[in-house]
C-alpha cells in the first residue's frame, strides 16, 4: 500500500482499489440498526405489558370501588327511609 501525501499531516493509507470495505461498513450498519430495532420493541413490548397489567389493576378496583359505593348508597336509602317513614316497623 501506497500513502497519499495530505498537505503536511502524516500520510494516511489509500483504500484498497476493491471497495469491499464499503459492502462490509453497509452489510454492518444494516445489520446494527436490525439489532437495534428488534431491542426497541422488546422494551416496548415489556412497557405494555406492564401498562396492561396495571390496568388491569385498576378496573379490579374501581369494581371493587363501585360495589362499596352501592353498598352506603343502599344503607343510606334505607336510613333516609326510617327517618322520613317515621321509624314505623311492620
Amino acid at each position: 500500500m501506497t500513502s497519499v501525501p495530505t498537505n503536511g499531516h502524516p500520510p494516511r493509507p489509500t483504500p484498497p482499489p476493491n471497495g469491499g470495505h464499503r459492502w462490509a461498513a453497509i452489510a454492518l450498519t444494516i445489520g446494527m440498526a436490525a439489532l437495534a430495532v428488534t431491542v426497541q420493541w422488546g422494551v416496548v413490548t415489556t412497557k405494555l405489558d406492564h401498562v396492561e397489567r396495571r390496568l388491569d389493576e385498576l378496573i379490579v378496583e374501581a369494581r371493587s370501588l363501585r360495589a362499596e359505593y352501592q353498598a352506603i348508597e343502599r344503607r343510606v336509602s334505607y336510613l333516609e327511609g326510617r327517618f322520613i317513614g317515621g321509624a314505623k316497623g311492620p
